[in-house]
């Protein structure tokens, strides 16, 4: 083959590929903005079925639920509801989903993302060297609400009856229940 026969060859593969790339491209090469469509709110949105019933998603807004933060004298006010063995249960269950991976199935021994040399900083909930019998209700309900220096946030993620029952489960852990601190002062002496 001579010069000008491999140049026209190559010539006629190159406009052959370019036209079948065309043909086989054209029911498929519609754009999105030609589509059906409709704009987002230009239109009303269809109520719910008949005998549906409206459930909150985890990330919509729950309404108003008191808050404080840790320590301070507004967040003494805060006063956990009575618990019950249904609470305790639920608590159960919340715990072993958001609380295990750290802080261990029994609250001693630290769970495998906290494991000595991964997670610096997460503590043990109960046992002999346990955190939660120096920290009130209110404070672990605060702590996993609105989280710690290295512990996450859970307030997006439980609700308010869930958020107790988890405090209520933390109590049932073995050396957990809540020792108030001894009087300073004048009212130590009385």
């Amino acid at each position: 083959m001579s010069r000008v026969h491999k140049l026209a060859a190559a010539g006629a593969a190159i406009v052959a590929l370019g036209v079948s790339s065309i043909a086989l491209g054209l029911p498929w090469d519609l754009d999105m903005a030609d589509g059906q469509a409709k704009k987002a709110f230009s239109h009303d949105m269809p109520g719910l079925p008949q005998g549906v019933v409206a459930q909150d998603n985890v990330l919509s807004p729950r309404g108003f639920a008191r808050n404080g933060a840790r320590g301070l004298a507004s967040s003494a006010d805060i006063v956990a509801p009575a618990s019950s063995d249904a609470s305790v249960a639920s608590g159960a269950e919340m715990y072993r989903i958001f609380c295990t991976p750290c802080h261990g199935a029994d609250g001693i021994n630290l769970g495998p993302v906290a494991a000595p040399g991964r997670l610096p900083g997460v503590v043990a909930l109960a046992g002999p060297t346990g955190v939660a019998k120096l920290r009130s209700d209110a404070w672990l309900y605060l702590t996993i609400r609105n989280g710690g220096a290295v512990m996450p946030s859970y307030g997006h993620a439980m609700t308010e009856a869930e958020l107790w029952a988890t405090v209520h489960f933390v109590r049932t852990l073995k050396n957990s229940a809540y020792v108030p601190p001894e009087p300073e002062g004048e009212e130590a002496a009385q």
